[in-house]
């Protein structure tokens, strides 16, 4: 709107000028002061359609200017924004291989012996994940509980349990074929014994093995330090690999 009105004076101002400038060539002719006036109105004529013609150059010139710094922008811009996306998933990725890869390695070789079975998964989640305790619980289908089939630990006060389906922990989880992840356990709900002393794991984590969507066993592990990110993605993949483990012993 405002270019608009500056357009219509600026065309006003030149109309005006000119005009000026043929009564004044008339009327004022030959005089000192004359000339001078003369001399004005031809400048006013000059400038207005210079002021004019500028007007229109810049108005042409600002949308061409935007448009190239917008393009520049997006041009320089999205390819470094993908090229990270990329970087960040291709590392989240290696991380969850070798974790998993670790977690996993040669427990095939050991599936038609419980014992042998546990001490392998505990050497290597000792191995991929630094865990401190774990423990194997396997469903006994004639007492209708989970029981206790493996442990690892240095010390573990309750290094012997069963439960229930939808009972504890390990019951719920069972029951809802879902992993669990706690990183904030309360104290003493685990308590361990090293060479330093007891202290209790600040990190759990509960998951099922399920054979036709039913769960045969539950693995509990606990760790001082956090498991890494994804955590969650990297427990339910050990989950499901565990699932897919032919199982002699069940």
């Amino acid at each position: 709107m405002k270019n608009i009105l500056v357009k219509i004076l600026l065309i006003l101002a030149g109309i005006l000028s000119i005009v000026a400038f043929i009564l004044t060539a008339q009327l004022i002719y030959f005089e000192y002061l004359q000339e001078l006036y003369f001399i004005f109105e031809g400048l006013t004529l000059v400038t207005a359609i210079i002021a004019y013609a500028t007007l229109e150059k810049t108005e042409k010139a600002k949308p061409q200017e935007v448009v190239k710094v917008i393009y520049k922008t997006v041009e320089k811009e999205a390819p470094k924004e993908k090229k990270a996306k990329e970087d960040s998933a291709k590392k989240e990725k290696e991380i969850i291989d070798k974790i998993v890869s670790l977690s996993i390695k040669d427990l095939d070789k050991f599936s038609d012996s419980v014992e042998d079975f546990s001490e392998q998964l505990f050497k290597n989640l000792s191995n991929s994940l630094n865990i401190v305790t774990g423990m194997l619980f396997l469903w006994d289908n004639a007492k209708q509980v989970y029981y206790t089939a493996g442990s690892y630990a240095f010390y573990r006060e309750d290094t012997y349990k069963e439960y229930k389906l939808g009972e504890g922990l390990i019951g719920q989880v069972a029951k809802d074929r879902k992993i669990l992840y706690i990183d904030n356990v309360p104290e003493g709900y685990i308590v361990t014994l090293s060479g330093l002393g007891k202290g209790t794991p600040k990190y759990l984590a509960i998951m099922p093995i399920i054979k036709n969507k039913q769960t045969i066993g539950v693995v509990e592990i606990a760790t001082f330090s956090p498991i890494p990110e994804p955590a969650t993605i990297i427990l339910e993949t050990i989950s499901k690999k565990l699932s897919e483990i032919d199982l002699e012993f069940e």
